[in-house]
């Protein structure tokens, strides 16, 4: 059997600062805001989905 890993489908992370959280994967990593929404569990806290150019075109 061949387990080998081709990508992964999502990552989940909580941080404190969404503005801190949104420049990180933005700016850093490079990724692009797809959609923002409340956290359904806490509708306090943010929701965001990011996703590179090649995850972004999948979606359309």
């Amino acid at each position: 059997m061949d387990n080998n890993i081709l990508g992964l489908h999502h990552i989940t992370a909580i941080a404190d600062n969404a503005k801190r959280n949104l420049d990180f994967y933005t700016g850093v990593l490079g990724l692009r805001l797809v959609k923002k929404t409340v956290n359904f569990d806490d509708p306090g806290t943010y929701h965001f989905y990011f996703g590179n150019e090649q995850e972004i075109r999948a979606l359309y």
